[in-house]
């Protein structure tokens, strides 16, 4: 691969954090705040690089009067229409690093015929880019929580090593497969093959994974995250502690099946077989 995703990284960054800041200064009338962290990799430490990020839910307008949130509670923005946005701008972006005087190393070598690029770059405008949002359903402690698996951790942890076969040169770790409900898969690779595919997740010195924009950047964070503290409705009085509390009455579950009442809601499976547990548990992110 070269040098070529070391140089699509910050592409990566500056084309997602503009889409969402445009779209918050349109729709909403103000500045968001983002927190944006890179991942590369996926179970099988195949080359996946994307951008887990954290958004407010609401905008600061330029005077700092006003804490936009949107209208609807469902959904901070149209996915399709964002998704469109990002698009347009990392391929209007691609183009002159394409073209330029020192062009990407393309593994395709058809990619350097004009015609080829250009027939290229139109399948890819013409193709639907998906892009993956949704509301913290256990609350913002949750979803930190759960986005601090992915700041300092390398793309195979210790705990999925099972086996080193010195003789046959390979080596074992499980992987899970979140398209067939979570289930815990083995996977054997040679030590080449390995080797190979962990050395797509060693970034270059000086890349800086985890970036902040908006209201959360660093020359802002202190004066506009104050701000909109301030401009936000009050929560909820917290209770004294001589008063005591008072459990929330939860609705009757029966089981379907033996209609038993001691059934307990651990989570649920969304359209993607995706798992979203009630409580936070440990992730192995890795």
């Amino acid at each position: 691969m070269g040098l070529t995703p070391f140089r699509l990284y910050p592409l990566l960054f500056d084309c997602a954090s503009q889409s969402l800041l445009q779209f918050g200064r349109q729709r909403l009338g103000g500045e968001l705040g983002i927190s944006a962290v890179l991942h590369t990799w996926g179970q099988q430490l195949n080359f996946h690089p994307h951008l887990h990020c954290i958004v407010t839910g609401g905008a600061l307008s330029a005077d700092g009067q006003r804490f936009t949130t949107p209208k609807q509670r469902k959904f901070l923005f149209p996915i399709r229409a964002l998704s469109a946005l990002f698009r347009g701008k990392f391929l209007a972006a691609l183009k002159p690093l394409l073209h330029g005087p020192q062009p990407l190393h393309l593994p395709d070598a058809t990619w350097k015929v004009p015609s080829s690029l250009r027939h290229c770059l139109g399948q890819l405008y013409q193709q639907r880019w998906h892009v993956y949002a949704k509301r913290p359903f256990g609350g913002p402690e949750q979803l930190l929580a759960y986005l601090a698996n992915y700041t300092h951790r390398v793309a195979l942890s210790n705990r999925r090593l099972l086996a080193l076969d010195r003789d046959a040169q390979t080596l074992s770790f499980t992987w899970r497969d979140y398209r067939h409900g979570s289930t815990v898969q083995t996977l054997c690779l040679s030590a080449r093959e390995f080797i190979r595919r962990f050395s797509w997740h060693i970034l270059p010195a000086g890349l800086v994974r985890i970036r902040h924009y908006g209201i959360l950047a660093n020359n802002r964070r202190q004066r506009d995250v104050a701000r909109a503290r301030q401009l936000l409705p009050p929560s909820l009085p917290q209770r004294s502690q001589s008063e005591a509390p008072t459990a929330p009455a939860l609705p009757l579950r029966r089981c379907p099946h033996c209609q038993s009442d001691r059934v307990r809601w651990i989570g649920f499976l969304d359209a993607r077989g995706r798992l979203h547990l009630a409580a936070p548990v440990f992730c192995d992110s890795s």
